[in-house]
């Protein structure tokens, strides 16, 4: 049976929830994907929350570095590792290779 659900979203400008659409048996048509609301969440299919997952990871991997470039002392504490790797004060490896280096 076909239930109609409403697509909440937090308005931004005065920072409180607002309906954006309502969508019908399941289906969204902005996204086109099925999805399955119930009392507790949003059920989405797993290819779609693999996709959602992959794109946060890679968005974190960039904040991270762009928060590292923005810090001036971690941009020294970086070139003096690689200035002491270089003379062969350490040895850079891998996380695979740790335990190889370490014996």
């Amino acid at each position: 049976m076909s239930e109609d659900h409403r697509v909440f979203g937090l308005d931004l400008k005065n920072g409180k929830l607002k309906s954006f659409s309502t969508y019908v048996s399941g289906r969204c048509p902005s996204v086109d994907v099925k999805v399955k609301v119930t009392g507790k969440g949003i059920l989405i299919p797993e290819e779609l929350f693999k996709e959602i997952m992959s794109a946060y990871v890679k968005m974190e991997q960039v904040l991270a570095t762009l928060e590292t470039l923005a810090d001036e002392e971690a941009l020294k504490t970086i070139a003096k590792s690689r200035e002491e790797v270089a003379k062969g004060e350490y040895v850079e490896c891998s996380m695979d290779d740790l335990e190889k280096v370490l014996k």
